[in-house]
């Protein structure tokens, strides 16, 4: 068995998801997050995920977590995952580390 699921670029602030092309970073067109991990740098950690290319229009993707700093979260979307049309932007509160998963 096979599977094409790959780890994002750790986003340390707001930005677009990239991905590992050629060992460099690059934004993502459309894809499914199948898995995020997470650390916390203060309580009242807070991911959203758009699916745009700004942290605007639609929200698919919204985690809060956290009491304290490096406090840690893992969250699996079942299924398919969550699908991004456009393309996904990670907009982070209190948060020093994201890594998404996805295909």
């Amino acid at each position: 068995m096979t599977s094409d699921v790959k780890a994002s670029v750790q986003l340390t602030s707001d930005g677009r998801l990239q991905g590992y092309i050629a060992g460099s970073g690059a934004n993502l067109g459309p894809i499914r997050i199948k898995s995020i991990q997470a650390q916390a740098s203060a309580a009242d950690a807070e991911i959203k995920i758009y699916d745009a290319t700004t942290a605007s229009g639609d929200i698919l993707i919204h985690l809060k977590w956290g009491t304290a700093a490096n406090e840690g979260i893992e969250n699996l979307f079942p299924g398919n995952g969550v699908k991004f049309n456009t393309c996904a932007y990670v907009d982070v509160t209190n948060c020093d580390s994201v890594i998404a998963y996805y295909s």
